[in-house]
């Protein structure tokens, strides 16, 4: 790639997106000066220029705050139209759910953490996921992040994780690197993650990573059910359907490998 300058306007409206992203509700043009630095008056040219274009809109015309608009769903639809990984996942995670009754979800990694591409509940859930598509989360307590780590070599997983003290979620969450490598092998061998109320109290997850036909691990499908519902019937029937699912959207990504881990557990 050639060297480049970046523009400054360009790069903080897309600061500003992904600020008020992150967060759970609108915010003022204050907490956009405040918590990016910027100068008041060329962050009211950019946040009413983004509005302009619809890629914000105003939440309350009093308070004078802010929170995403109806363009940023569009392009986001149409990114995920033209996404062979969505087309191929999205009929699998759809069956998936009929077949459970549970909420499916689907994440890459990016920049070490676990970002939230696609989901698909039941009408009745009792557990509403708290993750929104998008948002991010921890590598290794989520059943998602897991699955991806197993699928990565020693190297990438020290990388990305830091090989040290891991920040916990909750009290069940790994805290230490040389605990996130003994589970990392068990994962490997068994063929699947769990998320046993590592990353919410509440919650247990079955996850596998999804590989392209150039066998690379490119995302992972988790299934996420209730904690105090789980017995061992449950855990031999959703581990199957979990790692069948990620082995077909694997194989219709042209992935020809019969396991979801195949290469030697460290």
């Amino acid at each position: 790639m050639k060297d480049f300058r970046l523009n400054k306007s360009a790069a903080r409206s897309v600061e500003i997106l992904e600020f008020i992203a992150k967060g759970e509700r609108p915010v003022s043009m204050a907490d956009i000066c405040r918590e990016l630095g910027f100068p008041k008056s060329s962050t009211f040219e950019l946040v009413y220029t983004l509005i302009n274009k619809g890629f914000l809109e105003v939440a309350d015309e009093k308070l004078k705050t802010f929170r995403l608009g109806f363009k940023l769903f569009q392009v986001g639809v149409a990114f995920l139209a033209n996404t062979s990984l969505h087309k191929e996942a999205r009929p699998v995670m759809e069956e998936l759910m009929l077949v459970t009754d549970h909420t499916v979800l689907m994440a890459v990694e990016h920049n070490g953490r676990i970002v939230y591409l696609d989901k698909v509940e039941p009408p009745a859930e009792v557990v509403r996921i708290e993750a929104k598509l998008g948002s991010s989360n921890l590598l290794h307590c989520t059943g998602l992040g897991k699955a991806l780590l197993a699928a990565y070599s020693h190297e990438k997983v020290k990388e990305l994780t830091g090989g040290d003290r891991l920040i916990p979620k909750t009290p069940f969450s790994i805290q230490s690197y040389d605990e996130l490598v003994k589970e990392l092998k068990c994962i490997r061998e068994r063929g699947y993650s769990i998320d046993n109320k590592e990353s919410e109290s509440n919650v247990f997850c079955f996850a596998a990573p999804i590989y392209d036909r150039l066998n690379q691990p490119v995302a992972a499908i988790s299934l996420r059910c209730l904690a105090a519902t789980i017995d061992n019937d449950k855990i031999n029937k959703f581990s199957q359907l979990i790692t069948q699912s990620a082995l077909l959207i694997s194989h219709r990504l042209g992935f020809l490998g019969s396991k979801l881990y195949f290469r030697k557990a460290d």
